[in-house]
């Protein structure tokens, strides 16, 4: 079982200690550790990197909850196995990423978070709360009621979903050179050295998807593909019936993307169409063994046979273009439907 905090106090990478609040919405924890609040004349009234949001449960919550939720990956869920391996550890590191020849892409929006499309790959910056201890231990530790018979407790941010964002940067940097890509990148927030980072981050690593949020329960999101099961599933999350993410945001952007395979099947039509002409203009019965005196059917022989041959690359290339993504989408989706149900360890599928 690891340990939770993942992290010790004296590894944490925030060290600023946060003022104990009177007016809270709940309680959180046991009287032990309200007790234990950190007293100090330097102590935070708010939540370490975001000055505006006070350390009321209600004021952090929402701020996490706006920080960390992807509820549209979460209503996809049920259909993502159709579009991405079930595999929480199927991260490419900062280092493969650029060796991928992909640009990193900061990104405030954590439904963005590992996703990526040719040649770019949208990363999520830590925020500073997630590197300090009294932050796990006042508000994402365990939950309970202040009595038996007050009401129900309001809903409050699900720590699953900060465990499996912090996972996701156990194998985004796993080595120095990733460490010194993520601080150009300013992915992480504080100043610190490779030792602390590490010291940090290790026990994230041991963290099972089991304790996760199901988004984390799969790593890189391929953006084409997430586009495909927002058009076939439409949930109700999504702003936009076509796109996951809207990639462009300009009409020219789009005539230019169309040109290519418009101008390939352009040409392809006409190849056809002009080898077609060539066969229906030779008379077959001048198709037969030239003699000496025929020069003028040994060419007319020539052009026919080039024709045909034409016309049968044109139609293997179309073939090809159709049969090979559709054989590697069917054995995608054997694949998918075969392990919907399990997760992906290493080299061992598990139930």
């Amino acid at each position: 079982m690891f340990p939770y905090p993942p992290f010790t106090i004296a590894n944490a990478l925030s060290k600023e200690n946060l003022e104990p609040e009177e007016n809270t919405d709940c309680n959180v924890l046991d009287n032990s550790s309200q007790k234990a609040q950190v007293e100090s004349k330097n102590a935070l009234n708010h939540i370490p990197g975001a000055p505006t949001i006070s350390l009321t449960l209600s004021s952090v919550y929402a701020f996490l909850q706006n920080e960390l939720a992807t509820p549209l990956l979460d209503e996809l869920y049920p259909n993502l196995w159709l579009v991405a391996r079930k595999s929480g550890r199927s991260i490419d590191a900062l280092h493969a990423q650029k060796a991928k020849g992909r640009e990193i892409v900061v990104t405030e929006n954590a439904g963005l978070h590992l996703c990526w499309k040719d040649d770019r790959v949208y990363v999520k910056p830590i925020p500073e709360c997630l590197l300090n201890y009294q932050v796990w231990t006042k508000y994402l530790g365990a939950v309970q009621r202040s009595t038996d018979t007050s009401p129900p407790m309001a809903r409050l941010f699900d720590q699953s979903a900060a465990l499996g964002f912090l996972r996701s940067y156990a194998f985004l940097i796993r080595h120095p050179s990733d460490f010194k890509l993520a601080l150009e990148a300013s992915l992480i927030p504080t100043a610190c050295s490779w030792t602390q980072w590490s010291k940090f981050i290790a026990n994230f690593h041991i963290v099972p998807d089991e304790s996760v949020a199901q988004r984390y329960h799969y790593g890189q999101l391929r953006l084409s593909r997430l586009n495909w099961a927002v058009r076939l599933f439409r949930p109700q999350s999504a702003s936009n019936i076509w796109f996951y993410h809207l990639p462009i945001w300009s009409i020219s952007a789009y005539v230019e993307q169309s040109l290519a395979p418009l101008v390939f099947c352009f040409g392809s039509l006409s190849l056809v169409l002009s080898s077609m002409q060539v066969m229906l203009a030779i008379p077959t019965d001048s198709l037969g063994w030239p003699t000496k005196d025929s020069a003028v059917q040994s060419e007319m022989k020539a052009f026919w046979v080039f024709s045909i041959i034409m016309l049968f690359f044109s139609g293997l290339t179309w073939v090809l273009l159709f049969v090979g993504p559709a054989a590697a989408f069917l054995w995608q989706f054997s694949w998918g439907y075969k392990h919907r149900n399990t997760w992906v360890r290493g080299e061992k599928i598990v139930a």
